[in-house]
């Protein structure tokens, strides 16, 4: 998605005084969602992909409201609004900040992650670390026709394919994702922004979105603070 840029040439635009500090502050705010967005991508452990999400949500509202902050007075104050308005356009942004204010109020809600795991067939799951024995196991197709599952030993290891008289080939490993919801706060339902998306990737679709709107927006604001110097 591209967004529009908006032009900072021609006048200068009176930020809010200490602007300078607010925005460095800003840009180590996208550098920790950056961390946390490497983070969600590369964790081996299934139990931090909410810490890595939960961090990756906080740093993202702090990165904007830094950012609104420094120019939210003066004629920086038209690129603030429109700061506003993009992130509460963008079902995408708008869905990440409700899901952060919604983790940082409601502690009942369920933190799922499916772990990995190995299918079989389609219809087969194995997850953790297991040696399970097929046989006569049959899955009927779209088309109709019956097929055979092979027989044999599986093996996982934390949910990876561990060997086994089942060939790899015959098996489908799938990644730990955390499982997203529709949020729910007092101002309205926020439905998941790509349910068209695998699970497995919602998430990290997500973040990747905001990172780069936030990359960009964060560029834009520094040609703000040049534009102040002259």
């Amino acid at each position: 998605m591209h967004w529009p840029f908006f032009q900072t040439t021609g006048a200068t635009s009176h930020m809010r005084p200490g602007y300078q500090e607010i925005l460095e502050n800003a840009g180590l705010e996208v550098e920790y969602v950056l961390d946390f967005l490497s983070e969600l991508k590369s964790t081996e452990e299934t139990r931090k992909l909410w810490r890595a999400w939960s961090g990756f949500l906080e740093h993202y509202v702090k990165a904007v409201s830094a950012m609104r902050r420094a120019t939210a007075q003066g004629k920086s104050k038209s690129w603030s609004d429109s700061l506003l308005h993009q992130q509460r356009n963008d079902a995408i942004l708008q869905y990440a900040y409700q899901a952060r204010d919604h983790a940082s109020h409601v502690f009942e809600g369920k933190r799922e992650a499916n772990p990995r795991s190995v299918s079989l067939g389609g219809m087969i799951s194995v997850a953790g670390n297991s040696s399970v024995s097929l046989s006569n196991n049959f899955k009927i197709g779209p088309d109709g026709i019956v097929h055979k599952i092979p027989d044999g030993v599986l093996k996982t290891e934390n949910g990876r394919y561990a060997g086994g008289t089942i060939p790899k080939n015959a098996v489908e490993e799938h990644q730990h994702f955390l499982v997203l919801k529709d949020v729910e706060t007092r101002s309205g339902v926020w439905p998941i922004p790509n349910p068209e998306t695998h699970p497995e990737k919602r998430a990290i679709e997500i973040a990747e979105h905001v990172a780069s709107w936030l990359e960009a927006r964060l560029h834009e604001v520094k040609k703000l603070a040049a534009a102040e110097k002259k």
